[in-house]
């Protein structure tokens, strides 16, 4: 199982205790000089991609800063939020002029935070300050390189469906356990004028990740998709048409939300969360749905979540797991001493790890057990159960696991197959031929 062993043994041993125990915000960051003001006041520039500060990852994020300024009022941090693809996008910019914000968010995968680590933008961090932080083995992996340590993640993520208790059973639908129940179903929600499955698909990089569950439940084995990008394997091998022909047979049933490829992130998550859709394809960094009161009671009482279906070769007990994003700090930073303060600050168990996990916003990738209230929500609890289930993980998205230019060839070609643009038979040969210009990378 990887990486994630620890974490599932952790993680077992949560849900005994559980047994026992009963948009958004931006402000820019502008330029920072660096250095104490004339009273003495340090301004750190945070850059952070989740915008919504009022719910969820971002509420926490926020909190715990508001309370860092209050405890140090010397120190002064100024938020900039975008959402990821937004996001993406101006840490380009930063970077190519030399402006990087003091903190920021970093996600530990190869096409993202290779090009940083190796042009030498952010800070390498001493090691031995988080040995006791708790975080869970193998977690740091994406964050390192030679042995050195340029971030810090902050949560742990298996990409799910999520779904309406209400909508199911007002329509007498039962949860899919496979993958052509889940054809059934959406033929049903059809029928009734009921968007079945929301996704980002404008944003593209969540298409990718469903492609991994599709192939391993063609196959039975999360490395083909691995090996096929290591050049071990091709692309266009016959498994990986027929996984391409299941997906373009699933949208072309009407499987996504009508107009899907014009949605983003925030615009596929509401039409979730305002009832519009039956299901919502996303991570476990959603948990905070079942507490977000920017929806209704009746949304909040009646989401719940599912294992992506199987096959007869592949389980629901195979799950695409991942560490997710976290933080970095700019090597050119003029206040890296106060920015390492927060850093450490801010990943303190009873910090990060109590708040996120007890607001509902994350699981966290720090062991979290002693921050069990017996009060967790029915979906925290099932997403807590769907990952002691896990036999199998896919690790690290194969979109992050190549260059830049890699990931944004392939979000568009799977964009290309859903919209009748490529076939499967050229999809999977575009695939490869993105995997043979990224391992000559």
């Amino acid at each position: 199982m990887g990486k994630l062993k620890a974490l599932l043994t952790m993680l077992l041993s949560i849900m005994v205790i559980l047994s026992l125990a009963a948009c958004g915000t931006e402000n820019s960051t502008g330029d920072n000089e660096g250095g104490a003001d004339d009273e003495g006041k340090v301004t750190l520039t945070f850059f952070s991609a989740n915008p919504d500060r009022s719910v969820g990852v971002g509420k926490v994020e926020q909190e715990i800063i508001d309370v860092y300024m209050e405890e140090n009022p010397n120190i002064k941090i100024e938020v900039e939020a975008l959402q990821d693809e937004q996001y993406k996008n101006k840490i380009k910019i930063y970077s190519s002029t030399n402006k990087l914000p003091d903190i920021m968010h970093t996600w530990g995968q190869e096409s993202f935070i290779a090009p940083l680590i190796d042009n030498d933008l952010l800070l390498e961090l001493n090691q031995e300050d988080y040995a006791d932080y708790g975080f869970v083995n193998g977690s740091l992996d994406g964050y390192s390189k030679g042995g050195k340590t340029y971030g810090l993640p902050k949560n742990a993520d298996l990409f799910v469906l999520y779904y309406n208790k209400k909508i199911f059973a007002e329509n007498n639908i039962e949860i899919p356990k496979t993958q052509n129940e889940l054809l059934d179903v959406i033929g049903k929600l059809r029928a009734e004028n009921i968007n079945p499955i929301s996704i980002n698909g404008m944003d593209g990089w969540s298409l990718p990740i469903w492609f991994e569950y599709v192939l391993q439940r063609e196959t039975g084995d999360f490395s083909k998709m691995d090996k096929a990008l290591s050049r071990e394997d091709s692309f266009t091998s016959e498994e990986f048409i027929k996984a391409a022909e299941f997906m373009k047979t699933l949208a072309d049933a009407g499987g996504f939300q009508d107009g899907f490829l014009t949605s983003d992130y925030g615009a596929a998550r509401n039409l979730f969360g305002q009832e519009q859709a039956a299901m919502y394809l996303m991570g476990s960094w959603e948990m905070g749905l079942a507490a977000d009161e920017n929806f209704s009671e009746s949304f909040r009482e009646n989401v719940g979540v599912m294992p992506y279906p199987s096959t007869d070769k592949g389980s629901v007990n195979d799950v695409a797991a991942w560490f997710g994003g976290g933080y970095s700090i700019s090597n050119n930073s003029k206040n890296k001493e106060e920015a390492v303060k927060f850093l450490q600050y801010f990943f303190k168990q009873e910090n990060w790890v109590k708040s996120s996990w007890q607001s509902g916003a994350t699981i966290p990738a720090q062991q979290f057990d002693s921050y069990l209230t017996g009060d967790e929500t029915e979906l925290q609890n099932d997403l807590i159960e769907l990952f002691n289930s896990i036999e199998t993980s896919s690790g690290t998205p194969v979109l992050d696991k190549g260059t830049p230019e890699f990931k944004e060839e392939i979000m568009q070609q799977h964009q290309q197959l859903l919209s009748d643009q490529l076939s499967p038979e050229d999809f999977v040969e575009q695939l490869d031929d993105a995997a043979e210009k990224n391992n000559n990378k």
